[in-house]
């Protein structure tokens, strides 16, 4: 038998350039395909993924800027609430009779009046 006899035998059962029997050889597997009915499904998946998570998110961040909102009132009505109470003090002090004594004889010069300048009204 010649070598091209044996070439030609050996290309059914055989790679003839190797001499590796096909059933030895890699197997090509197919290319990975889809549809266009699934990049549609896949894209919109993606999209109500996204969007989930981007609003959920943005939930998060409200929920953060919310509380540090809250916080910034508690603290304002507590000093409101110290104010008030030093104002509530303060006026306390103002309208105490001594104190309206004292400034009346002290600083506007007034006096008790004597018996004869006071007048009953009938």
């Amino acid at each position: 038998m010649t070598r091209k006899e044996i070439v030609s035998s050996m290309r059914g059962s055989r790679n003839a350039e190797t001499g590796v029997g096909s059933r030895n050889a890699r197997v090509r597997t197919a290319a990975f395909k889809l549809t266009g009915r699934q990049i549609v499904v896949v894209v919109l998946t993606v999209l109500v993924f996204m969007t989930c998570s981007i609003g959920y998110v943005w939930s998060n961040f409200e929920r953060t800027q919310l509380g540090y909102s809250i916080s910034q009132l508690k603290s304002e009505q507590m000093r409101l609430l110290n104010v008030n109470t030093q104002l509530r003090v303060e006026m306390a002090f103002l309208k105490s009779a001594e104190r309206l004594e004292q400034v009346a004889s002290e600083e506007l010069g007034m006096k008790f009046p004597t018996p004869n300048q006071i007048v009953v009204l009938p």
